[in-house]
């Protein structure tokens, strides 16, 4: 698994698959080909020296013990690529996807030719375009190495700031408190993960950290990033206020690497435009992950950077190259572990709907679900894992619900589901 020096005949006859994106989604498309029975040559390419692996770790593991990778962190051993016939090439980089000739492009100037295309691309940190944006200390986290650098940063007593509290930056504040950091969230929004809880329970979660030690500035951005001997030492504050700061973490969202695709010709917009099995315009490309603009499950389009989504469409792209296609349209789910907690979330948490409560919402232990014509949409649970099992189901097969039995807790959630059969 070292960059690639060997140039392979683009005009092969035995063309295979080409994956672009050594990442979740890459390494799970090439284990789906395989395990479809798909028996071309497979090529995983990937920018990063590390094989595919896991990244929700990163904003919190690593940041905490970064010499100590959780189990199970790379999705296979070192030895499963060359054992199933996977040419996994890192350290280099895709420059042109030439459809017309069916061949990639590397880096190194290697050609390899194709029978279909991958592109798992996936997408970049957003980047402050701000004075000060380039000082020393100043990090993004989007790849292992990323958080090993930031890890060195989140010393006892440190001053940690974190524009954006979205997914990332709730993360890192929360990891950052874990070693004794001071923190302050720098969020310009009113809440916290706003796209993803909405108001009420982005508002809970700001309480959450606040109880936690963590100083919550909302409707609040950055108008300058200061800095002493080339090195950040605080930031100036919309409001003019000034907070002196050690370290500051960015995490304002990312940008979809549509580059390669648009050069191709493809459709983009706001990622690559495929259907429900990953296909793109083109019918011998495919794209899967956070690049990926697909058909979403109450309707409509849009990109989900969830971990689910990035394995499951993987998969679904594989088994459609493989001749076995199976539509991929799921309601989409995420967790986040922050502090003490494990929030998940399924389907629809923003959109209006009665929201009923089952459990005490001002603990750290309940259940909402979003409810609209008696017909569950959402589900965000607060460690509660079997509540949001329960949920998926009534979710997936549409059970018209009794609201009331939903905010008991003394009523089995299962119980619910086998009297609609």
């Amino acid at each position: 698994m070292t960059a690639d020096n060997i140039s392979t005949n683009a005009n092969a006859k035995n063309r295979g698959v080409v994956i672009i994106g050594a990442n979740l989604a890459g390494g799970r498309a090439a284990e789906a080909l395989r395990m479809a029975g798909y028996e071309k040559p497979i090529t995983l390419i990937g920018e990063e020296p590390s094989p595919p692996y896991e990244r929700p770790p990163l904003s919190k593991d690593v940041l905490i013990q970064p010499d100590e990778l959780p189990d199970q962190f790379y999705i296979k051993d070192d030895s499963y690529y060359p054992d199933n016939d996977i040419d996994l090439r890192l350290g280099v980089r895709a420059e042109s996807l030439n459809i017309d000739e069916q061949k990639v492009t590397l880096s190194t100037g290697a050609e390899i030719g194709f029978e279909k295309v991958i592109l798992a691309t996936g997408a970049r940190a957003r980047e402050l375009n701000i004075e000060g944006s380039d000082l020393d200390g100043v990090h993004y986290l989007r790849a292992l190495q990323d958080a090993r650098e930031l890890s060195k940063e989140l010393q006892p007593g440190a001053r940690i700031g974190l524009i954006g509290m979205g997914v990332i930056g709730a993360e890192v504040a929360a990891s950052a408190r874990k070693r004794g950091c001071e923190v302050v969230c720098i969020e310009p929004l009113a809440i916290p993960m706003a796209r993803a809880l909405g108001p009420r329970f982005g508002a809970w979660l700001a309480e959450i950290h606040r109880q936690e030690g963590v100083d919550v500035r909302l409707g609040c951005g950055v108008k300058t990033i200061l800095g002493s001997d080339g090195r950040v030492s605080g930031v100036v504050l919309s409001d003019d206020s000034t907070l002196e700061l050690d370290a500051l973490v960015v995490g304002i969202g990312v940008i979809p690497n549509v580059e390669l695709a648009e050069a191709a010709g493809l459709e983009t917009d706001n990622g690559i435009v495929v259907d429900a099995f990953a296909q793109s315009s083109c019918p011998l490309v495919y794209a899967v992950g956070d690049v990926a603009n697909s058909p979403l499950y109450f309707g409509g389009r849009g990109r989900c950077e969830t971990y689910q989504n990035a394995q499951d469409q993987a998969i679904a792209a594989a088994k459609a190259i493989a001749g076995q296609p199976d539509e991929y349209l799921k309601a989409q789910w995420f967790w986040t572990d922050q502090f003490d907690i494990n929030l998940q979330v399924l389907g629809d948490v923003i959109s209006e709907a009665e929201v009923i409560i089952r459990g005490d919402e001002n603990s750290r232990n309940f259940t909402a679900f979003f409810v609209r014509d008696n017909i569950i949409r959402g589900v965000l649970t607060v460690n509660q894992p079997r509540d949001m099992a329960a949920g998926r189901r009534m979710l997936e097969r549409s059970i018209t619900v009794d609201t009331a039995a939903l905010a008991d807790p003394d009523i089995d959630l299962r119980k619910l589901i086998k009297k609609a059969r």
